[in-house]
């Protein structure tokens, strides 16, 4: 099977991540062809050594259009119509076990069009951060591109290629799947955050890197607050490391340490303010109060979505 993946990754070291290394040494195993596309930046020599090395090809692209934009992109330059199977997939995860797996899923299954975890917030659709599109999927996936092209505002992104892409492939009668759903009904919240423990224990091989890296935007905390969720990322390494004994995994320490924070100052103010919510949320008042902050937030970024449990897409989007 000829096979081709276009990894998008953006950072501003000139050395490649460990993490991001972890991962395209995994995907070598399983891809004829490595497109590592990246920001424009001045890469240590021993870093193009490196990709050399791992016959990994190296595409610097202006940063625009987010990662879509970058696989735009590549679909323009490289003739993904000859392969028989595409990948797209970012560096928003941290990969911490082989993709075996993952692939025999893939194989054992006749998807046109499927990745990892299915979401419902906004509406029915397969988290992108990794996609494998196979030969029956490729011209349209590649056709739907080529006609949206490049999207500079994010929401609009999201909406475009994040969502409108598997509901436009379902409405040609493509096979869209993904190998994670929720048994909870978690209404239309992230489910890459809101349900990550249940989704390691069943065996998904990744986790977003800002959960480990705790990489938050200030206003995302927000969204925290509201899933209740566990800042922590000590948490979720145990439990990688309890449901995964005998499988070689990511060294974790070198991954946090491209990325180490100065300080755990966000945990603490994290936990005082999420005990204060708890509390909150018994008082009708204050949590009306907590509801209407979440509302004025989304005005302030444009969305005139009211409906609390209901995610938008820029919660989708926290990544």
């Amino acid at each position: 099977m000829k096979s081709i993946c276009f990894y998008s990754s953006y950072f501003t070291q000139d050395f490649i991540p460990y993490y991001v290394k972890f991962y395209l040494e995994e995907l070598e195993k399983h891809f004829s062809e490595i497109i590592f596309l990246t920001n424009e930046k001045q890469l240590k020599e021993t870093e193009l050594t490196y990709l050399k090395q791992k016959n990994i090809t190296l595409k610097f692209v202006s940063n625009e259009g987010f990662d879509f934009g970058m696989w735009y992109k590549a679909f323009k330059e490289y003739p993904s119509l000859n392969y028989d199977r595409v990948a797209l997939v970012n560096d928003s995860c941290v990969l911490f076990k082989p993709l075996t797996n993952v692939f025999k899923w893939v194989d054992s299954n006749d998807f046109d069009y499927c990745g990892l975890v299915s979401s419902k917030s906004v509406a029915l659709h397969v988290q992108s951060y990794f996609i494998v599109i196979n030969k029956n999927a490729i011209k349209p996936v590649y056709d739907y591109f080529m006609e949206h092209g490049l999207i500079s505002d994010y929401k609009k992104v999201i909406y475009t290629y994040e969502i409108g892409l598997s509901a436009n492939l379902r409405k040609q009668g493509l096979k869209v799947a993904a190998m994670f759903t929720s048994k909870k009904d978690i209404a239309a919240q992230n489910p890459s955050f809101l349900v990550i423990e249940e989704f390691i224990s069943e065996g998904l091989p990744m986790i977003k890197k800002k959960i480990i890296f705790r990489s938050y935007r200030k206003g995302e905390y927000l969204s925290m607050l509201r899933m209740n969720f566990k800042l922590n990322q000590n948490v979720y390494i145990k439990l990688i490391k309890e449901v995964n004994k005998n499988i070689p995994l990511i060294d974790f320490d070198l991954a946090i340490k491209d990325f180490k924070r100065s300080s755990n100052l966000d945990l603490y103010l994290y936990s005082i303010v999420l005990f204060f919510y708890q509390l909150g949320k018994r008082s009708k008042l204050l949590t009306a109060l907590f509801h209407k902050l979440i509302i004025i937030r989304r005005r302030l970024r444009g969305d005139t979505s009211t409906n609390i449990l209901a995610s938008t897409a820029d919660d989708e989007s926290i990544n």
